[in-house]
Formats: structure tokens, sequence, C-alpha cells
């Protein structure tokens, strides 16, 4: 899955950094293993764009998976200039109660 949304991404996206990380194992009721995830872009398409145009964007992209396979999905996006503000802070993953 993170191959299939990597590949959706850059084909829509010039991405200079791209991580995709699966994060289901932070929901262990859920038995799709596959089921949530966490992205950070670095793209200079995001220039001018605000943070909630450039996270349709990425929803736009993957609306398939999202409608069939995607529970949860965390968005990050950044300008290389905003890229390299942020790289020095941790982002850190949002729990869910168990």
């Amino acid at each position: 899955m993170i191959n299939l949304i990597k590949k959706k991404i850059q084909k829509q996206i010039k991405v200079k950094y791209l991580k995709i990380y699966n994060t289901s194992f932070m929901h262990p009721k859920l038995k799709n293993n596959n089921s949530h995830f966490k992205i950070i872009i670095v793209s200079q398409d995001f220039l001018k764009i605000n943070i909630l145009r450039r996270h349709q964007i990425i929803y736009n992209i993957l609306s398939k998976e999202l409608k069939k396979v995607i529970h949860g999905i965390e968005i990050f996006t950044y300008t290389f200039k905003e890229w390299i503000k942020k790289k020095k802070n941790k982002i850190s993953y949002i729990q869910c109660k168990k």
C-alpha cells in the first residue's frame, strides 16, 4: 500500500521529499494492517497554497483508497523552506484510544 500511495502522489506532484509511515499498528482493534498512514510531503507545488487546499489535493489523489482501504490518514505538507524550519521538530503520531 505504501508503494501505491507513493506512486500516486509522485505522479501528480513534483516531490522533493516524501515519507510514508504505516501507523496501523497503533490501532490494535482494527484487523486491517494497511488502514492508517502518516504522509510527509515536501514540494514547491505547495507554494502560495494554504494547508486546507494542500490536504484537499492529497485527498483527491488518494480518493479511491480512502473510500475502500484507508481508514485514517495524517498529512503533513510543506514547501522546501517550511520543511527546513520544521524538520528539526519531531512530528508525533496521533494515538488512538484503546
